[in-house]
């Protein structure tokens, strides 16, 4: 199992993130989970947070803030429309997927954006 040197934060909804924290830990990432705006500011350090995992229109108030960090995101929807497509072409260094999520393929892209092997500037899955 690899480690990894930076952490994966996920802004989400509590349920969803101790499934997706799970299924990164069992790939060898660290996690940090929040589920409130107020605890944004002090977890993201680009020194210590490699991706930030979030979903759709959950974290759309998370949005702008992530993006000024210039951390990159992964963004998980139900669907694409057309408010979605102007995030995505508003942020420099997002991807999207689709739920319901491929797994394998979600652990993928995040070993792709965590290591920098050869990911799209920006990128839609369709998990």
């Amino acid at each position: 199992m690899d480690t990894f040197p930076k952490n994966i934060l996920i802004v989400d909804e509590h349920r969803f993130s101790r499934v997706c924290s799970a299924i990164l830990e069992m790939g060898g990432y660290g996690t940090e989970m929040i589920s409130q705006r107020s605890e944004l500011p002090a977890k993201l350090n680009k020194d210590s947070v490699g991706l930030v995992v979030t979903s759709y229109p959950y974290g759309e108030a998370f949005l702008d803030e992530i993006k000024k960090s210039d951390i990159p995101t992964i963004i998980l929807s139900d669907n694409i429309d057309g408010n979605l497509m102007n995030i995505l072409n508003d942020y420099r260094n997002s991807y999207c997927m689709i739920k319901p999520l491929d797994y394998d393929k979600f652990r993928q892209l995040v070993k792709k954006v965590i290591c920098g092997d050869g990911i799209p500037e920006r990128g839609y899955e369709n998990a």
